[in-house]
């Protein structure tokens, strides 16, 4: 379940557990959980060069008014 849901936690997973008839302490679920690596979180510096094409089109948007003049965002 942790290698399916590398997100999850000791409590979700112990919640989980519960609620298909696995009695486990949350305790045992979280020592469990120690010899599984979560997968590494996301730098800055890969978010901006994931998303770089969609906060560039931003710089571009405008929005003409009733009188005609042209408010940029």
């Amino acid at each position: 379940m942790a290698a399916a849901n590398p997100l999850w936690r000791a409590p979700r997973i112990h919640g989980e557990l519960k609620m298909l008839g696995i009695d486990i302490s949350e305790r045992t679920v979280s020592r469990i959980l120690r010899r599984f690596r979560r997968p590494p979180n996301q730098t800055w510096k890969t978010f901006l060069h994931n998303h770089f094409g969609q906060m560039v089109s931003i710089d571009f948007f405008t929005v003409p008014t009733i009188t005609m003049k042209v408010l940029l965002f």
